[in-house]
């Protein structure tokens, strides 16, 4: 592709970089993924309160489905696009520090919510703070990480959702048992406070594409330009769809665990919260780990297993679910481990890889694209389509409706599966492309 006049050289040669220590980077690393951490706490605070919140307010599982999902993604996903573009043009850390303020804030101002109309406002207010957190985080990671360590150090970041799910749901469970569901959201608010502190005082911005060779095209390429690659990128277009598809698992389980342990199995909230978070937040951690380690390993003998292993494990992802919903006790706690391990483990991998087959100066736009995408079809379509569900089926199935209603899940991962498969044919050539075209 050749650069247009719009095109231009905006950093110093990535020669004149001097290299990034290894505990630097990594102490980077741990700031984004308590970053992340933070707003998975603040997003899924809510999922944990669902049914005292629902019972205050006297709503519907369908009401709660629209505001856990698309009342937090709708705004969430459309500044996301601005503010990557943005966060490619100029400074990404300042961007980071000012959302991280913001959706923690709106976070605590759920606490004083007298209406469900009320709460709703304060969880878009989450989400215009989110937009400026995922993609310019990613963008960053990539330019203290090279090319073959990215797959691990997106793998660590990736465990940030499975932490603040865990933090969310014992902030949530406890708070709520003791003091009432509006306190969960005044201490949910508090860590990312303290986060955006430690970033904004302790962390430079790096020099972009110091990291991957002399080659690097470090150009500045339009909007225009920047779509007409992502369009002929088969590698990226099939991670999107395949990771759009495998979220609408990770959104729907999340949403309505703790609702499901409740109706089904009949647990308490705290023992939902507590129990069967620390369950799923291990179960979360042990894939994503285990995906850095395997595709790090593997990715050195050939980048086709990249997409390739993520394929794989989140196939059998699919089978592991189903036993968790329909299997009694203790064999659904097996189900769930093992499917919860199979769709974290593409995690790291696919978000890694996305940063390698892209420009530098495209990296954070790629990344809000894939987790708009992602989060409209994951996060706004899965919850609400699985409350829907229960209010359709409840007449027939009365609190049984849920089950039936998350065996959608297991579908959308094994069909996510195919197009990682598909994706792994096209990897090494989109990986190579990414170097300056003469």
């Amino acid at each position: 592709m050749k650069p247009t006049a719009e095109v231009r050289q905006t950093e110093e040669p990535v020669e004149a970089a001097k290299p990034v220590s290894l505990v630097k980077s990594y102490y980077v690393l741990i700031l984004l993924t308590l970053v992340w951490s933070a707003a998975y706490i603040d997003r899924n605070i809510i999922n944990v309160v669902l049914e005292p919140i629902k019972k205050e307010f006297g709503v519907s599982d369908t009401l709660m489905g629209f505001m856990v999902g698309f009342g937090f993604v709708l705004i969430y996903a459309i500044l996301a696009m601005p503010v990557a573009r943005l966060a490619d043009r100029k400074g990404r850390l300042p961007i980071i520090c000012i959302g991280v303020t913001f959706w923690s804030i709106m976070t605590s101002f759920g606490a004083a919510a007298q209406t469900v109309y009320q709460l709703l406002f304060t969880r878009i207010g989450v989400g215009v703070g989110e937009s400026a957190a995922s993609a310019p985080g990613n963008s960053l990671i990539s330019d203290y990480f090279p090319k073959d360590k990215r797959p691990m150090a997106m793998a660590i970041l990736s465990m940030s959702p499975f932490i603040g799910v865990y933090g969310g749901f014992m902030i949530g469970g406890i708070a709520a048992t003791y003091w009432g569901w509006r306190s969960a959201f005044l201490v949910a608010g508090i860590p990312g406070i303290i986060v955006a502190i430690l970033l904004r005082f302790t962390v430079k911005e790096p020099l972009r594409g110091a990291l991957d060779g002399k080659n690097a095209d470090t150009r500045v390429y339009s909007l225009r330009e920047t779509l007409r690659y992502f369009v002929s990128n088969k590698t990226y277009l099939l991670a999107v769809i395949g990771f759009s598809l495998t979220s609408f698992v990770d959104f729907g389980i999340t949403a309505w665990f703790a609702s499901f342990l409740m109706r089904v199995h009949h647990l308490t909230i705290l023992q939902a919260s507590t129990v069967g978070g620390t369950i799923k937040s291990l179960a979360g951690v042990t894939g994503v780990l285990l995906g850095g380690f395997v595709v790090s390993y593997l990715g050195k003998k050939s980048d086709t297993y990249k997409i390739l292993t993520p394929g794989i494990t989140s196939l059998l992802a699919g089978p592991f679910l189903a036993v968790f919903y329909f299997a009694p006790m203790p064999l659904a706690w097996f189900g769930l481990v093992a499917g919860v391990i199979c769709t974290g483990f593409r995690m790291g991998p696919v978000l890694g890889l996305v940063q390698s087959v892209v420009k530098v100066r495209m990296r954070a736009f790629a990344a809000a694209v894939i987790f708009m995408i992602g989060n409209l079809f994951g996060y706004g379509l899965g919850p609400l389509f699985i409350g829907m569900s229960n209010d359709y089926l409840k007449p027939t199935y009365g609190p049984l409706a849920i089950r039936y209603s998350l065996i959608s899940m297991p579908i959308m991962t094994m069909v996510g599966a195919l197009f990682f498969l598909w994706a792994a044919r096209y990897v090494k050539r989109d990986i190579q492309k990414c170097a300056i075209e003469e």
